[in-house]
């Protein structure tokens, strides 16, 4: 055997490289010994096979892609692989951008569950200013389709959102709230910074801007206790004319059955009634 030749172990004793990485390179053609012998098939490397195991290594720390990799031991023009190492780099903050918008929504929903955990400890009901929201809607519940028809409507929204950062609530009908029964007359969803450019005007609803009555309730098998909040809004001299269930965070599991909401009444005032019965803004 010539001097200056490795067997499979050698080299990767020499270069660190696990052995069945570097049958994996000879396989796809990316790095083949340079010498095989016809009698046993014994692979040699070469001293110039260590060079491009470097080179790949190198690339390899840099996250280039096996095919690029391939077109950079081609290359003899530095020129050329400075260019196509440049055109990589593009790829590479983009991946970098996707990164830190993975790493921020991971983030946000371990606040989500931070704000799950917190929502369930309170039991009072408070006036609040919220400000005007767009979100995105699907049919009434009478449509037995009603879940799916949402899913439609926010499809092409949801596929190019760059977060997963999103809501989910509910109107709720006002009649059967009065019986403690949590029935959702039309879903709703939100896109955390979303412009909904790829959703139907019709599929789009706005949360009014005002003063709303809002509360956490526990519902569990279809009922929620919604007295504290319709007593609340009777002895505060307000009326509601539209009433909004909003789950307290995403959560990446199924709970049908047993959940908390985020409730808000939007307050139209009763004209009979005196100013000063309408000052309270909460009821523990």
């Amino acid at each position: 055997m010539k001097e200056g030749y490795y067997l499979i172990g050698e080299v990767s004793k020499i270069t660190g490289i696990p052995k069945d990485t570097l049958h994996f390179y000879s396989k796809t053609g990316l790095l083949v010994p340079d010498y095989v012998d016809e009698c046993n098939q014994y692979r040699y490397y070469s001293r110039f096979n260590l060079w491009q195991l470097d080179i790949i290594t190198t690339c390899r720390k840099l996250s280039i892609p096996l095919e690029k990799v391939k077109q950079i031991l081609e290359l003899h023009d530095n020129a050329k692989i400075t260019q196509l190492l440049l055109d990589y780099r593009s790829e590479a903050l983009r991946l970098s951008r996707y990164y830190q918008q993975v790493a921020r929504d991971i983030s946000w929903y371990e606040q989500e569950n931070i704000r799950i955990s917190a929502g369930t400890l309170s039991d009072r009901v408070e006036k609040k200013w919220l400000e005007e929201e767009k979100f995105i809607t699907g049919a009434r519940k009478k449509d037995p389709d009603y879940h799916a028809n949402l899913q439609k409507a926010a499809k092409d929204e949801l596929r190019y959102a760059e977060t997963i950062q999103r809501k989910y609530g509910y109107f709720l009908d006002l009649e059967q709230m009065k019986n403690g029964i949590f029935f959702k007359d039309r879903e709703y969803l939100k896109i955390a910074d979303c412009s909904y450019t790829h959703v139907k005007p019709e599929s789009l609803y706005t949360f009014p801007a005002g003063e709303y009555a809002v509360c956490f309730v526990h519902i569990r098998d279809g009922a929620a206790d919604f007295g504290p909040l319709l007593h609340w809004i009777e002895e505060n001299g307000w009326e509601t004319d539209a009433v909004y269930a909003e789950e307290l965070g995403l959560q990446l599991f199924d709970y049908i059955d047993d959940f908390y909401c985020e409730v808000k009444a939007h307050l139209t005032r009763k004209p009979d009634l005196p100013e000063k019965r309408q000052q309270a803004c909460f009821l523990k």
